[in-house]
C-alpha cells in the first residue's frame, strides 16, 4: 500500500477545474446545436414554445410564421440550457488536496509518539525525550519504598503504553483523512466522466433514430472501518481498512460499476437525464461523507473513554507529586 495518496495531475488545482469549465460550457453548446439541429428534438422544442406562447389554440395549427419560429431558436441559444454551467460550477469544490496539510500533520505526531517496547518492557520512542522514560526506569531503580512502586507502575509504565497508543490515534485519524482525500478524488473522476458521456450522449442524436446508449459509473464507496481498537497489553491498533492502492491503480472505476443511462430520443431528455445523474451523485458523496462523520464520531468516543481514569490514553499523577518533604525523606507513602 502507497504510504502517500497523491490526487492524479488531471484531477488536481487549476487543471481540474479548466476541465470542468470547458466540458460543461462544451456540454451546453452540443445540447443547443442538436435541440435545432436534430429533427425531434427541434420538433418537441417548436411545440413546447407554440403551446406557451398560444395557451388557447389547437396544437396541430400550422403553419407558424417564420418570425416566430426565429425567436423559438433565440430561446433555445439563450435559454433553454443556461442552467448547465452554473450546475457544475459546485463540484469546483471540495479540493481533495487541502486535506494535505492535516494530514501531514497526523503522520508527525504519529512519528513522535511513534516507538517500540521490546521483552523487558523498555519502550524506545521515535522522540528522543519520549525515550528518556526508559533513562528514569535506571535512575529509579536506586530508590526503594512505596513512592518507587508507585511511580513505576501507576505513572512510567501507563506513559510507556500511552504514548504508543497516542502514535495510533494519530495513525487511524490520519487513514480516515487520507480515506477522506480518495473519495474526493474518485468525486471529481466521476464528475469529469459524467460531462464527458454526457456530452457523447449529446452529439449522437441523429433525426429521431434511436440513440446510441452511454452510461455513466456512480461514485463507489469507500471504507473507512471501525475506530480505534484497543488489543492486549493496552497498545492501539487500527481499525481504518484502506483501499487506496488498488484504487489508484484501477484508475478509480467501480468495480462491479454502477451505471445510469444518459441516452435519450432527444436532446432535452438528454438534459434531464444529466440532472438526474447529477442528483444521482451528490446523494452518493453525501452518503460516504456521513461514513467519514460516522466514523471520525466513533474515534471521539473511544478517545473519550480511554482518557477516563485507568484508560489506555490516561496516566495518573504519581505520589510524589503531593508528597510533603518529609515523606520524600523517609521515602515512604502515608498510610491513610
Amino acid at each position: 500500500m502507497s504510504s502517500q495518496v497523491e490526487t492524479p495531475g488531471d484531477l488536481a488545482g487549476g487543471t481540474y477545474k479548466s476541465t470542468v469549465r470547458d466540458k460543461a460550457a462544451q456540454l451546453k453548446q452540443e445540447l443547443i446545436k442538436q435541440t435545432l439541429d436534430d429533427i425531434e428534438s427541434w420538433r418537441k422544442a417548436v411545440d413546447l414554445e407554440y403551446q406557451q406562447a398560444h395557451p388557447d389554440q389547437p396544437n396541430n395549427i400550422s403553419p407558424i410564421p417564420p418570425e416566430e419560429i426565429e425567436g423559438y431558436r433565440n430561446t433555445v441559444r439563450n435559454e433553454y440550457y443556461e442552467w448547465v454551467e452554473p450546475a457544475f460550477e459546485k463540484y469546483l469544490e471540495p479540493d481533495p488536496d487541502a486535506l494535505n496539510s492535516m494530514i501531514s500533520a497526523l503522520r508527525t505526531i504519529e512519528s513522535s509518539f511513534g516507538g517500540s517496547q521490546d521483552d523487558a518492557g523498555n519502550y524506545q520512542g521515535a522522540s528522543s525525550a519520549l525515550s528518556r522514560i526508559n533513562d528514569v526506569r535506571t535512575d529509579m531503580a536506586e530508590w526503594e519504598g512505596s513512592f518507587q512502586v508507585n511511580f513505576l507502575d501507576n505513572f512510567v509504565s501507563p506513559l510507556q503504553t500511552s504514548s504508543g497508543n497516542q502514535a495510533a490515534v494519530a495513525k487511524v485519524s490520519r487513514e480516515y483523512l487520507e480515506c477522506t482525500k480518495v473519495m474526493y478524488i474518485r468525486y471529481r473522476k466521476a464528475v469529469v466522466e459524467l460531462l464527458d458521456k454526457s456530452i457523447q450522449a449529446v452529439q449522437t442524436l441523429n433525426n429521431g433514430k434511436d440513440p446510441k446508449s452511454f452510461t455513466w459509473g456512480t461514485l463507489i464507496g469507500i471504507s473507512v472501518g471501525t475506530a480505534l481498537t484497543l488489543g492486549t497489553g493496552g497498545l492501539a491498533i487500527t481499525g481504518a481498512v484502506l483501499i487506496m492502492s488498488s484504487t489508484m491503480s484501477q484508475g478509480l472505476v467501480p468495480d462491479p460499476p454502477k451505471t445510469n443511462e444518459l441516452s435519450a430520443p432527444t436532446a432535452q431528455e438528454v438534459a434531464v437525464k444529466v440532472s438526474e445523474a447529477m442528483s444521482k451523485l451528490d446523494g452518493d458523496v453525501l452518503e460516504e461523507e456521513r461514513k467519514v462523520q460516522d466514523a471520525f464520531g466513533a474515534l471521539a468516543d473511544t478517545i473519550i473513554a480511554a482518557r477516563k481514569d485507568y484508560g489506555q490514553l490516561w496516566v495518573a499523577a504519581p505520589a510524589i507529586s503531593d508528597a510533603r518533604p518529609d515523606e520524600i525523606t523517609r521515602n515512604l507513602l502515608p498510610d491513610s
